[in-house]
């Protein structure tokens, strides 16, 4: 008899894990869409909700884990507020993939791309990046935002600020090459903005004020890819006392940035 009352215990105790298990798996799940996760530096994370995901992203979100990388860097330290997902299988050089996704922006967003300083190089506020994971100074391509130009990959516009409060579409077309055969097609509401063919996969500009976050010298084309999408504010750095700024966070409006990205696919190109 005792022995078939702790048989019952038991038996109760693991249908209550497996249902916790099954729970929290459902949660998990639904806080993100298939094929992504919150990316680890995010200093908040997304909604996921109805097929859309919400962004709202404020001046100090950041996380202060460090880098690992051996340098004691964090987003923290270095003035770095994010929002973002990250795609869970990352590509490979010598592949051919589609990268696609609907974006959102507040039609009330303000800001002009600047940070403390005069230079502006581009915008400090990136939607969309590539780059290759697990490396310093390896970033690629990115997609900037800021409410002068609009949403701008490699200087050309993708959708303007008059379309903020509207779905746009965004679709990069690519096979990773550091030879003849690459190309890079990127299409905007149905038209191509940009296009290259050749070697891609060291980005024009590397190791210029334009690309800042990438090294000629430290490239290391083995490295997988890693595409992440949300908004990502660039700060001035843990040095930020020495160009005589009053913060590594750089300005930014008050009520931060709302946006909402949907139909996220990254694969095989579809026809």
């Amino acid at each position: 008899m005792p022995n078939s009352r702790i048989t019952s215990r038991l038996f109760a105790a693991l249908v209550v894990l497996t249902l916790a298990v099954q729970c929290f798996a459902g949660v998990a799940r639904a806080d993100t869409p298939s094929g992504f996760y919150v990316g680890k530096n995010s200093g908040v994370a997304p909604k996921w909700k109805n097929g859309e995901v919400t962004f709202v992203m404020r001046r100090g979100d950041c996380q202060k884990r460090t880098y690992g990388d051996g340098r004691g860097e964090s987003d923290c330290l270095n003035g770095n507020s994010r929002s973002q997902l990250n795609a869970r299988n990352q590509q490979r050089m010598g592949r051919s993939y589609e990268y696609a996704m609907e974006i959102w922006v507040a039609p009330g967003f303000r800001y002009n791309g600047r940070g403390w300083g005069s230079v502006n190089y581009r915008s400090r506020l990136w939607i969309a990046e590539w780059q290759r994971s697990n490396t310093i100074k390896n970033h690629m391509y990115e997609m900037y935002l800021d409410s002068s130009k609009g949403a701008t990959f490699e200087d050309k516009t993708c959708f303007t600020p008059r379309q903020f409060g509207k779905w746009n579409s965004v679709v990069m077309r690519v096979k990773w090459s550091n030879g003849s055969d690459g190309f890079l097609q990127v299409i905007c509401n149905g038209k191509l903005v940009y296009s290259v063919n050749g070697p891609n996969v060291i980005p024009p500009g590397c190791g210029t004020e334009a690309k800042l976050q990438c090294k000629p010298e430290l490239q290391d084309l083995k490295k997988p890819i890693l595409w992440s999408v949300g908004p990502s504010l660039k700060g001035h750095g843990m040095n930020y006392r020495g160009f005589g700024f009053p913060s590594p966070f750089p300005p930014f409006p008050d009520s931060g940035i709302t946006m909402k990205m949907r139909n996220l696919y990254v694969g095989g190109i579809r026809s």
